[in-house]
């Protein structure tokens, strides 16, 4: 009867779902969506984000995008919760995980978050339960 919104949380009645979706999913001036499919707060990674690469580089047009703390803890605690692809805002366009490297430590962010799902399947066996979006 009612579906959780992955974007701001809210039990919204399922029948307006897909009219609510579109406010979050509307395509901003610079290509990237308005709002990002995140965990809930409470359910985010607390620790400390020290040494957690924030900004990735895309050398195809040289252009670097700070990725947003809110999605930075959603994914080190699911890291199963986003595609393989990120917002280039050099290019205006999403762009493949291996396309990209973190400035910080120059690692592709498809290995990164290879890295994360095998951390993630050691301790948990399985990969969390998938989100509806």
């Amino acid at each position: 009867m009612f579906t959780r919104c992955p974007f701001c949380h809210k039990l919204v009645f399922s029948l307006f779902y897909p009219v609510h979706k579109r406010t979050h999913t509307k395509l901003k001036a610079d290509g990237q969506m308005n709002e990002h499919i995140t965990l809930a707060p409470k359910r985010r990674f607390e620790g400390s984000l020290a040494g957690v690469p924030k900004s990735y580089y895309h050398p195809s047009c040289r252009g670097a995008t700070g990725m947003p703390e809110d999605i930075i803890r959603s994914y080190l605690a699911n890291p199963f919760l986003y595609s393989g692809r990120t917002f280039c805002c050099g290019c205006g366009t999403y762009v493949s995980h291996a396309d990209v490297y973190w400035v910080e430590t120059g690692q592709a962010l498809s290995e990164y978050f290879d890295n994360l799902r095998q951390e993630y399947l050691k301790v948990h066996g399985k990969p969390p339960p998938k989100q509806r979006v």
